[in-house]
C-alpha cells in the first residue's frame, strides 16, 4: 500500500509517495518518490503510484557508499529533471541554464578567493559589461568558468590527463598562472589546510591510480558516488599549479551531466562545511563524505525550476 509522507525541513514541507516492501523475513525496505513541496491531487497521486510500482520492481537494492534512501532521492530528482527537459520550452530552458552558469561560476570562483559579486558575475557573463574597479584576473576567471561549462557539454570522452589538462587550462588561462593546463612538476602547498599534496614526482602515479579506479568502478558505483569521489581524489592529488578545486568541481559536474542528472554548485556560504567534507574524504571515509556532500546541495537541486509545481 502506498501513502503520502510529509517531511519537514525548517519551515518547508516536502511530500513523498511512500511504499514499504518486505525484502526478507525480518527486513523491510522503504521506496519513495519525491512529489514536490505542494501536496499533490488525487489524480496525480494515482499516476505517481503507478510509477512507483514500476520503480519498486527495478530499483537497485543496495549501494556501496550511498544509503538506499539517498539513492532513491537522487533517482526521483533525475526523473523529474528528465520530465522537465522534455516539456519546458527552449527559451525557458536557456534562461534557467544561463542562470545556473552564472551561479556556478560565481560560487566556484568565490570559494577560491575571487571577489566578484553574484551581480558583477551576471553583468560579465550575461550583459557583457565590465564592472568598474575589478581586476583583470577576476574578470577572466568569470569568463573562463562559462567557457569551461560549454566545453564540458561538448566533451564525449573519458576521464584522463588530456581531459583534466584541458579543463584546467580553460579555467586558469589569463589569470597569472604560469603553467596553466600542465600537470605540475614542482611541489605545492594549500594555504589554511592540514593536507600536504603529494610530491611532484608522485603526481602522475596518483593520477594513473585514479584512472584505474575509475575504470574499475564506473559501472559498479552510482554516478553520484563516482562524481564526488573523483572530485575528492583530484583535490587530494592537487595535480596543477592552481585551479585544482575549480577543476575538480567542474569534472564532478561533468559526470552528473553526462548521466542525465542536474548539475549543482557548492554554495560559497557553505565553504566551511565543504572543506570539512573534503577532510573526511582524505581519511577515506567516503560514506560519510558523500552524505555530507549530498546534504550540501540537496535542497538546491530540489529548488530547481523543473521541480516546482506549476501554478
Amino acid at each position: 500500500m502506498t501513502y503520502i509522507e510529509t517531511i519537514q525541513r525548517g519551515k518547508k514541507s516536502y511530500y513523498y509517495l511512500t511504499k514499504n516492501i518486505r525484502i526478507s523475513k525480518n527486513t523491510w525496505k522503504k521506496f519513495r518518490k519525491y512529489l514536490g513541496n505542494t501536496k499533490p491531487t488525487e489524480k496525480l497521486t494515482k499516476k505517481y503510484a503507478q510509477e512507483l510500482e514500476t520503480k519498486v520492481k527495478s530499483i537497485k537494492s543496495s549501494y556501496t557508499f550511498l544509503t538506499n534512501d539517498n539513492a532513491e532521492t537522487l533517482q526521483d530528482l533525475k526523473e523529474s529533471y528528465d520530465a522537465w527537459l522534455k516539456k519546458v520550452p527552449p527559451n525557458v530552458k536557456k534562461k534557467i541554464n544561463d542562470d545556473f552558469v552564472i551561479r556556478f561560476t560565481y560560487h566556484t570562483n568565490a570559494i577560491e578567493g575571487n571577489r566578484l559579486t553574484l551581480r558583477q558575475t551576471a553583468l560579465i557573463l550575461k550583459d557583457k559589461v565590465i564592472p568598474s574597479g575589478i581586476r583583470a584576473e577576476e574578470y577572466n576567471e568569470a569568463v573562463n568558468g562559462k567557457e569551461c561549462l560549454e566545453y564540458l557539454k561538448r566533451y564525449k570522452g573519458e576521464l584522463n590527463s588530456k581531459f583534466l589538462e584541458k579543463v584546467n587550462e580553460i579555467l586558469t588561462k589569463n589569470t597569472g598562472v604560469v603553467y596553466s593546463g600542465r600537470i605540475r612538476f614542482f611541489d605545492v602547498q594549500i594555504e589554511g589546510s592540514h593536507h600536504i599534496p603529494p610530491k611532484n614526482e608522485e603526481v602522475k602515479k596518483h593520477l594513473l591510480n585514479l584512472y584505474k579506479w575509475y575504470s574499475a568502478n564506473k559501472y559498479k558505483l552510482h554516478v553520484f558516488e563516482i562524481a564526488t569521489i573523483v572530485h575528492a581524489k583530484l583535490t587530494w592529488i592537487h595535480p596543477f599549479e592552481d585551479g585544482n578545486g575549480r577543476t575538480a568541481r567542474a569534472v564532478m559536474n561533468y559526470f552528473l551531466m553526462k548521466n542525465g542528472y542536474p548539475m549543482f554548485f557548492i554554495p560559497y556560504e557553505k565553504r566551511e562545511q565543504y572543506y570539512q567534507a573534503l577532510e573526511v574524504a582524505d581519511q577515506k571515509k567516503f560514506k560519510a563524505y558523500i552524505k555530507q556532500m549530498l546534504n550540501l546541495i540537496i535542497d538546491q537541486i530540489r529548488s530547481y525550476e523543473h521541480n516546482k509545481p506549476k501554478k
